[in-house]
């Protein structure tokens, strides 16, 4: 992690809990980097060490595999897998098959599927399998295959990438169902979707181009809820009524304000309104005391507010990207911050944040400030410090005293 500036740390932290919130990563593109013949050569290749592994699995006892790993191989359809019933783990990913039969399905030991990028429009689950998660990214799918119903264990359904608009209402007798994600699809709710999503702890919808939620929002019952990359403005007033919520993430939407009806989300662990167009930090947002990240970057912010010194179990804190002139003496005492993301602002001074006791990661890159920060050259357990782009002047004497320091702490200046 010392080799990675705030600003990344921040973007890859806004995406633990939720998936991603940039477009899919597409199926890999060749063309123009190879020829025809080496793309051909290139298929043949997967296509040989498919079969090798094929003619292997053939000699072994079939109780003996565990796992089906064909991912990117070229194939054109799948092999017989039906005798392998100790199977738990089946992978094809990045293959042609267009249409998957249910003979792929027979171990009883399954409980892991994944099929990305595989031109899939419909696919055959068994009845009586104990699959547990389900990943068909980036198919061709026009809506939830009503096979998966027959999948009663199932706690984990990815369809990010897909064509799908709405949610049946089978979804309902998906008992374990846990964690669905409808990443960049067509999916525009309505009040039937949200009653179908009702029991779903965590729910993926970003990049859907959503304008507005539902009325009924208010009925689910999740705990996380991701809607990056879509065009929100405002939220419902029943949203108020999911205090159970831990994650949330409205990362580039086209919100002006934080919601009011966020008011009394004290169970929140994560909050994320990375670019939009936020002008100020309500007072409410430091009665959540039991944030632990809050993600603010890319905005119009220019002050932090008093009542945040309250968020004693914060630990990330980026403000990175805005209008801040300076920040508040009292962040000093703050003593659970760890990574705290200020650059691309308009500070001229800092107070002395090495009194910041668990602070480790430090960004201040491209603002105003004169002095550099070498309190925090002296403090325990820094990792990083991102001071580039300032008006920092320095001797000789104080380079070297960096230079030094960067042994033990990556330094950029």
């Amino acid at each position: 992690m010392k080799h990675l500036t705030n600003i990344l740390i921040c973007l890859a932290m806004s995406c633990m809990f939720f998936s991603c919130t940039t477009q899919p990563p597409a199926k890999p593109v060749y063309n123009g980097y190879f020829s025809e013949e080496e793309l051909h050569e290139m298929r043949e290749n997967g296509r040989a060490s498919a079969r090798a592994y094929l003619e292997e699995l053939e000699k072994m006892h079939p109780d003996s595999v565990k796992t089906l790993e064909l991912s990117w191989t070229h194939l054109d359809s799948l092999p017989d897998v039906s005798k392998y019933n100790k199977v738990w783990m089946i992978s094809f990913s990045g293959n042609e098959t267009p249409k998957v039969d249910k003979s792929l399905f027979s171990s009883d030991s399954l409980t892991q599927v994944s099929l990305n990028h595989c031109g899939i429009r419909e696919i055959d689950f068994t009845e009586g399998n104990h699959i547990k998660s389900i990943s068909l990214s980036n198919n061709e799918l026009t809506r939830i295959p009503k096979s998966i119903r027959r999948c009663k264990n199932l706690r984990s359904l990815n369809l990010e990438g897909n064509q799908i608009r709405h949610i049946p209402r089978w979804i309902l007798e998906l008992d374990s169902l846990e964690d669905i994600t409808l990443n960049f699809n067509q999916l525009k709710p309505r009040k039937s979707d949200i009653r179908h999503l009702a029991k779903a702890k965590q729910i993926l919808v970003a990049g859907n181009g959503i304008e507005r939620l539902p009325k009924n929002i208010g009925r689910l019952h999740c705990e996380s809820m991701n809607l990056a990359k879509n065009k929100l403005k405002t939220l419902p007033k029943s949203f108020s009524q999911l205090k159970q919520m831990k994650n949330l993430v409205f990362y580039e939407n086209q919100f002006e304000e934080i919601p009011e009806v966020l008011v009394d989300f004290k169970a929140l662990k994560h909050l994320d309104f990375y670019k939009n167009n936020l002008c100020q930090i309500p007072d409410f947002v430091g009665d959540m005391d039991g944030l632990q990240q809050l993600f603010l970057s890319f905005n119009k912010i220019e002050k932090i507010p008093d009542t945040l010194r309250n968020l004693k179990q914060l630990k990330y804190l980026y403000v990175h990207h805005n209008e801040l002139h300076f920040l508040p003496k009292w962040i000093m005492e703050m003593d659970s911050i760890e990574r705290l993301g200020v650059g691309f602002n308009h500070l001229i001074d800092l107070p002395d944040l090495s009194k910041m006791k668990s602070l480790k990661d430090f960004d201040c890159e491209h603002n105003l400030l004169e002095r550099f920060p070498w309190e925090l050259l002296e403090k325990p357990d820094m990792e990083l410090i991102n001071a580039r782009n300032n008006d920092f002047i320095l001797s000789d004497e104080d380079r070297m005293r960096i230079i030094k320091a960067s042994k033990t702490i990556n330094i950029n200046y």
